[in-house]
């Protein structure tokens, strides 16, 4: 069974990081299917992150929720039309099923194969050995396509009093067979997350698909789960010191690719040890990290901030989403999102459209506030722009700054300094 490693939507480089080195670390021990993937656009600094330690960049996503093709049956045959209806009763014998479906000599889909179908031409003797695709076939009331959400289809399904489902692409071509008994059975693949705990902040589709195990930094608001899982979680500067520990554990050894992926994560969610999050252990870590890859933190970290950031490469609607994090907390829906920009001052001439972007997502999203954090980790201080409650925004304790900014001066975190003022200024306001 395919399990799938992945960190929170509007992906940064540690959960990206994380995923990818976590999925090598359970391939090496037991789960050997495990496969990294990004919840949606592989950010820029990931990319280069790839690309200079030579590893194979992670798969992106928009979803992970089960669609059709993914129930398809291998084990149920297709039958030719063009084949003598004997020969097709042969195999639907053969087969055991009830029906089989039939294609033409383009592959598309004409119907089942039914015996109760094909009363009539045994009562009047007819020939067997006409084609079977002349021969009377049912004609399903559903065929499913292969990309149809199987979220919103199972119903539908469940209900029909047929046990086979012919699925076809949209050229119309038959892909395969999809048995009732399968929209009742769990997910064909599960999922491992990192970076995040909250479902809210995970891959669309999260929801649908079991989660066996959990390796997060962040407070933990994690749904109730059928089975134990393996959770792992520590008070840490970055998922991936968290990453880099398990492979000690389990005595492996990174190579130097993967050690150099963890290495990015950690100076990228730290800061390079500058971010109040930052422990002993994401030091000890990443002097590991260094020795394994052959490069220092300050190199890394210098490669990284050389990629323009997403206020430069970016539109102000990609900016705003480009890490944003979804919360639900005394009965108010937020979002916080966070940039690293060693330049303000292209913050502050883009203030303007970052903020119409910032209303448009509160209203579409439908809600109570958002706030982007503009970080510059060279100087050790973020602005903020917030739009929504008037009073929650009262409540900050940050002053008024230039372009309508907040001035948060010394603060670097989201995690640590900015979530726990917003949340005393929610139950405050």
């Amino acid at each position: 069974m395919k399990t799938y490693v992945c960190g929170h939507r509007n992906p940064d480089v540690d959960s990206v990081a994380s995923a990818f080195a976590l999925a090598d670390l359970r391939r090496r021990t037991g789960t050997p299917d495990a496969e990294a993937i990004c919840a949606g656009r592989l950010p820029e600094r990931a990319k280069w992150m790839f690309s200079h330690f030579g590893a194979k960049p992670v798969r992106a996503l928009r979803d992970v929720y089960v669609r059709v093709r993914d129930l398809v049956d291998p084990d149920v045959p297709a039958i030719d039309a063009a084949i003598p209806l004997v020969e097709g009763l042969r195999l639907l014998e053969a087969s055991g099923e009830s029906s089989l479906p039939v294609r033409d000599a383009d592959g598309r889909f004409v119907g089942m194969l039914s015996p109760a179908k094909l009363l009539s031409l045994f009562i009047a003797k007819s020939d067997l050995a006409m084609p079977v695709g002349e021969a009377p076939l049912h004609k399903c009331a559903q065929v499913l396509s292969e990309s149809d959400r199987v979220h919103d289809i199972r119903a539908a399904a469940l209900r029909n009093s047929h046990n086979h489902f012919p699925v076809v692409d949209d050229a119309g071509r038959l892909v395969g067979t999809v048995l009732k008994r399968a929209f009742a059975e769990e997910p064909p693949y599960r999922m491992i997350i990192v970076d995040h705990n909250e479902t809210d902040q995970g891959i669309p589709g999260l929801e649908e698909v079991p989660v066996v195990e959990v390796v997060d930094h962040h407070r933990i608001s994690f749904a109730a789960t059928k089975e134990p899982i393996r959770y792992t979680a520590d008070v840490v500067g970055s998922t991936c010191t968290l990453v880099a520990r398990m492979f000690r554990a389990a005595g492996e050894r990174p190579t130097k690719e993967t050690a150099g992926v963890l290495l990015a994560g950690v100076v990228a969610d730290t800061l390079l040890f500058q971010s109040p999050t930052t422990t002993d252990a994401d030091r000890t870590m990443a002097a590991w990290l260094e020795r394994l890859c052959g490069e220092s933190a300050a190199d890394v970290m210098a490669g990284l901030m050389s990629v323009a950031s997403p206020l430069v490469s970016m539109s102000a609607d990609q900016a705003v989403a480009s890490d944003a994090k979804l919360y639900t907390e005394g009965g108010c829906r937020f979002s916080l999102a966070q940039i690293e920009e060693t330049n303000l001052a292209v913050f502050h001439r883009r203030a303007k459209e970052l903020s119409e972007a910032i209303e448009r997502v509160v209203s579409k999203d439908g809600l109570d506030f958002m706030a982007l954090m503009v970080t510059d980790p060279v100087r050790g201080n973020s602005e903020l722009l917030f739009c929504g409650s008037e009073g929650v925004r009262r409540a900050l304790p940050y002053r008024r700054g230039p372009a309508g900014t907040l001035v948060m001066p010394g603060v670097l975190s989201r995690k640590k300094q900015l979530l726990p003022e917003v949340l005393a200024a929610i139950s405050g306001s």
